[in-house]
């Protein structure tokens, strides 16, 4: 699962600065690859990676189904063949080992970095892809976001919060993610026009933003 690691990490830190998005995301790429013990046989691999990065990108400020779409089919072909990617012995190994961290003991260098990765992705460049699904429902949805606020700060807590409740199997504990959503949102809804946009929107950017919390946990 390294080189999703590496991905999700370059994706999401490309897309957390403000300025030089590509050389960031490119550079982690390559330092990610190196770090995790990536050789030269898998020289190709950096450049599929590369690829992934500027597309991401470059559709962020356009098209934004280009990016997304190609994010995700790169992602499942990395998970279909991950067991036939073979890395060397990865540098930062000792360092890992190393550690004084009790609860890694037990947590591959492979999964820790893909933990990370995952992480990364959902503080911001996530919302990329929630935004998405809001156009695709309609620039009246979408537009619902100017009086809908802080979901791009929100979003990324939730997305955290689910995330590490399903990985530690505290499943019961997303509810409470639901209903303080719920909660949260409800004077806003409760204003709703009878179109019910708003709360198509609160609906629609919540499912698709816990989604993809939950999407990658069964590789854990």
């Amino acid at each position: 699962m390294s080189a999703l690691a590496v991905l999700l990490a370059a994706v999401g830190a490309a897309d957390l600065v403000r300025r030089w998005k590509i050389p960031v995301g490119v550079l982690v790429v390559v330092a990610g690859l190196l770090l995790l013990g990536a050789g030269w046989h898998t020289l190709w691999l950096a450049v599929v990676l590369g690829i992934v990065v500027v597309a991401w990108v470059v559709s962020a400020a356009g098209d934004l189904s280009v990016g997304t779409g190609l994010l995700a089919a790169v992602a499942v072909v990395l998970v279909v063949v991950s067991g036939d990617l073979t890395f060397d012995d990865a540098p930062i190994q000792g360092w890992y080992d190393d550690l004084a961290v009790p609860r890694l003991d037990t947590v591959p260098l492979d999964r820790a970095a893909l933990g990370l990765g995952v992480v990364l992705f959902l503080t911001t460049a996530a919302n990329v892809v929630v935004r998405r699904a809001l156009s695709a429902m309609g620039p009246r949805v979408l537009a619902q976001e100017n009086d809908l606020r802080g979901g791009r700060v929100l979003g990324p807590l939730e997305r955290w919060f689910v995330f590490a409740c399903a990985v530690t199997g505290n499943l019961a504990a997303i509810a409470v993610v639901v209903a303080a959503k719920g909660i949260l949102r409800f004077p806003e809804i409760s204003r709703d026009q009878p179109d019910g946009l708003r709360a198509e929107y609160v609906l629609v950017g919540s499912f698709v933003s816990w989604g993809l919390a939950l999407v990658l946990v069964p590789l854990f």
